[in-house]
């Protein structure tokens, strides 16, 4: 299992046969439940990892406690920020979370030291990671800055229809405020208000897309 996740590094072929062998070594699968705090200041430096299965969501915390979502990671994505005691240019702290129940594959952060040191097409590798991660909080930034909520929002449950493949979406407030970076009560007055307009019904635990075509029109 293992190999069929590493193989898939881009810096992957431009290692020696015997590399390959110390990266497989060097690599373990952990599981965490939901719920799961999997990476905070004050926890140890985990090295890369590559998501195999579940969802984790990464995200900070200001001084007053407000919670802003970074990025999400899912299966097959790779991250190096729990790996901030080996890359100097992470400068902040995140923390992860599982939003499921989750399996990663770690790589040993001594030896993805000593790989990065050694390796220039890992080293490149690590830094496109880190540029891509990056970038993501800028866009987050700019649409907590300077994008209206409403429009936030259309965008939110469009790309969950997308993603689901239903017009029903399975999310609670709560859950839409942490991924929105806003509180929940804004989350609550915004969706009776696309309910009055007919382009969405609030169910139990979730949402029903009535009119697509609307929703699309407020997300642009």
């Amino acid at each position: 299992m293992k190999n069929n996740y590493l193989s898939k590094l881009e810096f992957w072929n431009k290692l020696k046969v015997k590399e390959q062998e110390e990266l497989i070594k060097n690599s373990v699968i952990k599981e965490y439940k939901k719920g799961s705090i999997i990476h905070s200041e004050n926890s140890e430096c985990l090295g890369m990892m590559i998501i195999t299965q579940g969802q984790i969501r990464t995200y900070i915390v200001s001084e007053e406690g407000r919670e802003i979502t970074l990025f999400k990671l899912s299966e097959n994505d790779v991250c190096v920020l729990s790996a901030d005691c080996v890359i100097k240019q992470i400068t902040f702290d995140t923390l992860m979370i599982a939003e499921t129940d989750c399996k990663i594959l770690l790589i040993n952060v001594i030896y993805f030291n000593q790989l990065i040191n050694q390796n220039i097409y890992a080293r490149c590798y690590t830094y496109e990671l880190i540029s891509e991660k990056f970038s993501n909080v800028m866009w987050v930034m700019k649409e907590i800055l300077f994008d209206k909520f409403d429009k936030r929002l259309a965008s939110f449950l469009i790309k969950e229809t997308q993603k689901n493949n239903n017009l029903k979406i399975k999310v609670t407030q709560e859950q839409i405020a942490k991924d929105l970076n806003t509180a929940r009560e804004v989350v609550s007055r915004m969706l009776k208000r696309f309910e009055v307009d007919e382009i969405i019904e609030i169910q139990r635990g979730g949402v029903k897309i009535l009119n697509l075509e609307k929703l699309k029109e407020l997300s642009f």
